[in-house]
């Protein structure tokens, strides 16, 4: 198993890492919608597998899922597919 190269690995990371800290002020702020965080957590929830075993990834899929999200959830949760993108996009700089 080939782990993620370092670009898609820090694009993974930083998607997981604003999921997860958006799951988390939900859960605080108390007015939950749990149709919005089913659907987040179904868009990212594949990921550490996915960095464990990047040979057999289909990053396009990948992307359609993050993008998904996003257009579902534009004006309520991260922009998935964007932080993606920007964080390849930034290291490519």
């Amino acid at each position: 198993m080939a782990i993620a190269p370092e670009p898609q690995l820090r694009a993974c990371l930083r998607v997981i890492y604003m999921a997860s800290l958006d799951a988390r002020v939900a859960g605080w702020g108390g007015d939950v919608n749990a149709e919005r965080l089913a659907d987040l957590m179904d868009a990212i929830h594949n990921i550490p597998g996915l960095i464990l075993n990047w040979e057999n990834c289909d990053e396009d899929l990948l992307k359609s899922m993050l993008l998904d999200y996003e257009q579902k959830w534009r004006d309520e949760g991260p922009s998935l597919y964007t932080l993606y993108e920007q964080e390849l996009s930034s290291q490519d700089r």
